[in-house]
């Protein structure tokens, strides 16, 4: 689960990797992508943890990395989503309340008898206080965290917006569940199922708000790829048959993604008005299905004339 966690967001941190400089939500979300890969590098996904926690001193401090790096990449995630929601950028009132949270567990962290390198840390010393302190600190703010992202999103009604909601609630479930499971350690108490919930339901969650929030860019660069082909098709079309397109010059990317209806039409004749080769008319179909995804329009005018390709 954590490889695949790791996976999916270095593959999305590299394809959005221009965002990164464009502000607003492009730039949250890049970075959450980033600050996320960097947490899941930690706990030895690609590299072994002995090894990674060697470059610390193998203390376990790779464990106090890998919280403070995925508490940036939900805080990330939670601007994100706000950002997203309402335009708004992170306030100085968060940007604070977040150094003093990695501060707070950062402390017991380094008070208590960590033990060389183990890869179950956390399991091994689940009785301590300091590690209760410290774990728990960290996981009521992830769960704090994923009720912001939640309420930021309220009802808004695209699914990426579904699939973000539910990962935020696997998460938060994720961390109250391991707070519940620290606190019956301390009175000692060992209901292991409880721990064991932990990794499905916490990256099962990172994995759902990451496809969610990376849905937008991702679906925005396909439309304009589609744009684009639809573009060229209408001018070839407009050159073949004058009478066929509208003014073909005037329909610029802009134009056609705002979603002009006469435009729709006119992308479902040209499958049947020119000749168009096997790669074409592959193209045409992929640029029409994806307007007709993205591009809201009557159901009489959706861009469905386009023939079948023959296989």
């Amino acid at each position: 689960m954590e490889l695949a966690a790791f996976l999916a967001l270095a593959v999305l941190a590299v394809v959005r990797l221009p965002a990164l400089g464009r502000g607003g939500a492009g730039t949250l979300s890049e970075l959450a992508l980033l600050t996320g890969a960097g947490a899941l590098f930690m706990v030895g996904t690609v590299v072994p943890l002995a090894v990674v926690d060697g470059w610390f001193g193998g203390t376990n401090v790779v464990n106090l990395l890998q919280n403070v790096l995925a508490t940036l990449a939900i805080w990330f995630m939670t601007m994100t989503a706000k950002n997203m929601a309402n335009g708004s950028w992170p306030a100085r009132r968060s940007v604070w309340e977040l150094i003093i949270v990695i501060a707070a567990f950062t402390i017991p962290f380094f008070v208590m008898d960590r033990g060389p390198t183990n890869n179950e840390f956390i399991r091994v010393n689940a009785g301590n206080g300091w590690l209760w302190l410290y774990a728990s600190i960290y996981m009521a703010y992830v769960a704090y965290m994923m009720v912001r992202m939640f309420q930021a999103l309220g009802d808004r009604e695209p699914r990426p917006y579904a699939v973000v909601r539910i990962g935020a609630i696997l998460m938060g479930t994720a961390s109250i569940a391991e707070i519940v499971y620290l606190t019956a350690r301390v009175l000692g108490r060992r209901p292991e199922w409880l721990g064991d919930s932990f990794i499905p339901l916490f990256y099962g969650g990172i994995l759902l708000i990451a496809v969610g929030l990376a849905w937008f860019p991702l679906a925005r660069r396909a439309r304009h790829v589609a744009l684009a082909i639809a573009n060229a098709m209408l001018r070839r079309a407009s050159a073949a048959h004058p009478g066929l397109v509208d003014d073909a010059d005037h329909h610029s990317a802009e134009t056609i993604a705002h979603g002009t209806y006469r435009v729709a039409v006119q992308l479902a004749d040209i499958g049947n008005a020119i000749d168009l080769t096997r790669t074409e008319r592959w193209s045409l179909r992929f640029a029409t299905h994806l307007l007709n995804l993205q591009v809201p329009a009557p159901h009489v005018i959706r861009m469905s004339a386009v023939p079948e390709v023959a296989l």
